[in-house]
């Protein structure tokens, strides 16, 4: 059984780390580095929601071919795994971990996360990491260890970031590619599922309620958490997602 992991906004296939490190899995991982992440090869200056999307249904075709495969999607992931889940009918279901939903934000709202998604200074990076957390899980981020070792980041990271990731920022407060999105998907698919958190400061649970409603989303709430879910969650998401794929698969 192969589970694709696709990583959240400027972010990297290592936070499947911790899933990778679970012992009694069922599943294989797969997770690629999206352009402009990690260690990806792909050096396309601005990267948008829509070559996400192509770039993950080239990267099924070449690797997972014709198999039945999962997708766990990690924020921003959850675009290119719905976008694909309508057109691969290979995709058995797709669990998105914290995902990005349809939301009204006020301006207010987004000119805060446009501020820590696209941190210019170690101070706002650190405002950023602070963030990623919840008072349940941020026991590593409040020491001042943490405080320093962030607040040594070079100024050419930031940089990298708001002339790589700027393009897909307005995309993520614009909403309207995710709106429509996750229009076209509950038409003909039902098969997402999503853990969240009522604490997570990124994607408030409040702002996407109504969307979480109207299609009648899935939902497994793991409250002790912020956006950074894997940090203190990857055990109960690993064996949500064992056990469904244990039952699907006719394994009891």
């Amino acid at each position: 059984m192969i589970v694709l992991f696709l990583h959240g906004f400027g972010d990297e296939a290592q936070r499947a780390l911790s899933l990778f490190n679970t012992k009694d899995r069922l599943y294989s991982i797969i997770a690629p580095d999206m352009p402009g992440c990690g260690m990806s090869s792909n050096n396309i200056k601005e990267p948008t929601m829509q070559y996400y999307c192509d770039i993950v249904q080239e990267f099924i075709k070449k690797v997972i071919g014709d198999k039945g495969f999962y997708i766990v999607a990690q924020s921003l992931g959850a675009v290119p795994a719905l976008y694909n889940a309508i057109k691969n009918a290979n995709v058995k279901q797709v669990f998105g971990v914290v995902p990005i939903m349809p939301r009204d934000e006020s301006p207010a709202d987004i000119e805060q996360k446009r501020r820590w998604m696209l941190a210019s200074t170690p101070e706002q990076w650190y405002e950023t990491q602070l963030n990623l957390f919840s008072e349940y899980d941020n026991d590593w981020i409040i020491t001042e260890a943490a405080k320093q070792k962030i607040l040594q980041t070079p100024k050419s990271f930031f940089e990298y970031r708001i002339k790589t990731f700027s393009k897909l920022a307005s995309e993520i407060f614009d909403m309207t590619f995710v709106k429509n999105l996750y229009e076209k998907f509950y038409k003909t698919n039902r098969n997402y599922m999503v853990f969240l958190s009522r604490n997570d400061k990124f994607f408030r649970f409040d702002k996407a309620e109504k969307y979480i409603n109207l299609y009648k989303i899935s939902t497994y709430e793991l409250n002790d958490s912020g956006h950074a879910m894997f940090y203190k969650n990857t055990p109960k998401i690993h064996n949500y997602i064992n056990n469904f794929i244990k039952k699907t698969e006719g394994f009891y």
